[in-house]
């Protein structure tokens, strides 16, 4: 075989391998997700600890590098029942402390919720270590959910679930605190007498959409010049209309139609403009509605004998998009 031979099988060759690489480079372009890589994978830890008399109930979120994730919140459950919820702070870490945990709470999970890059996790269940009730009436209040995520101008509800302990019959008053502006919340019922088991109050808050972009199109006109021109265009083509049929000599049924026409020229001009005018001297006060952002809300729950007051507070998460 000739030196030319070999050397056009290596062009051929060198070619065909430059083409793959190229072939291979492309397919990955494709395949990878634009804007950001894909959803990392969490590993999430809980631990209790108890002191003077409180519940402290603390995670951690790493990813699979041991790195700490810093977005998203965490419930804490027992069974189907939520103690409450923390967002994940910048060393990964949330913490929820119940200054009271329920009676019949075994075991406690922590569950991540996740976000845009991480995946979401749940811990292992770990021993509630619970300390014994004292023989006294109480109760414990819990949510479900305790997180919520609207989007502005929705609203959501979570049940509120009091349960009695130790022959607990009193009236348990319930309020909310922590919630952003224009924003509101009611309790179905406000007041709940737990006297023969568990009951429950529907909890609905309320966000606002903002205004800002419907004022233009409620104004008078349209919010449109264009209906502002045919406002004035059209009692303009009647005054003409008058004065031509005023300048006529003969015919005194014309001047009369002329002078008609003049005074409903008139009276369209003044209609016409007095509602824009007024609308542009006092406009509707403009509403930015709820505020974009994620919000702590503390319930609080308590209960007055007469004597002494008990009361008891939880955390929910209010996520507004």
């Amino acid at each position: 075989m000739s030196l030319q031979s070999n050397s056009s099988i290596w062009k051929f060759t060198t070619a065909v391998r430059h083409g793959s690489y190229l072939a291979a480079v492309l397919a990955l372009l494709l395949v990878l997700p634009q804007g950001h890589s894909q959803t990392v994978g969490t590993r999430t830890a809980l631990s209790v600890a108890t002191e003077a008399a409180k519940t402290s109930l603390t995670v951690t979120v790493k990813d699979p590098t041991g790195a700490p994730v810093s977005d998203g919140s965490v419930s804490f459950l027992s069974g189907k029942l939520s103690l409450g919820s923390a967002f994940v702070q910048a060393d990964g870490t949330a913490t929820l402390i119940l200054d009271k945990v329920p009676a019949n709470t075994k075991q406690i999970t922590a569950v991540y919720s996740g976000s845009d890059r991480y995946a979401a996790s749940a811990s292992a269940a770990v021993q509630a270590n619970a300390t014994v009730a004292p023989p006294l009436p109480d109760f414990a209040v819990a949510a479900s959910p305790s997180s919520l995520s609207l989007t502005t101008g929705q609203s959501g509800t979570s049940i509120i679930t009091v349960t009695p302990e130790n022959g607990f019959t009193q009236s348990v008053t319930l309020s909310l605190s922590g919630l952003p502006t224009a924003t509101s919340s009611a309790f179905t019922p406000q007041s709940v007498i737990p006297s023969t088991g568990a009951v429950t109050s529907t909890l609905e808050i309320q966000t606002t959409a903002s205004s800002l972009s419907t004022m233009n199109r409620n104004a008078p006109f349209g919010g449109n010049s264009s209906h502002l021109a045919y406002a004035m265009l059209f009692p303009g083509v009647l005054a003409l209309v008058g004065i031509g049929a005023l300048r006529k000599r003969n015919g005194n049924g014309l001047r009369l139609l002329g002078v008609a026409v003049l005074l409903l020229a008139s009276m369209s001009g003044l209609t016409a403009c007095s509602e824009r005018y007024s609308y542009l001297r006092h406009p509707p006060t403009p509403n930015a509605g709820t505020p974009v952002g994620t919000y702590p809300i503390t319930i609080t729950a308590f209960s007055n004998n007469g004597g002494e007051v008990t009361s008891h507070s939880l955390q929910l998460t209010l996520t507004v998009k």
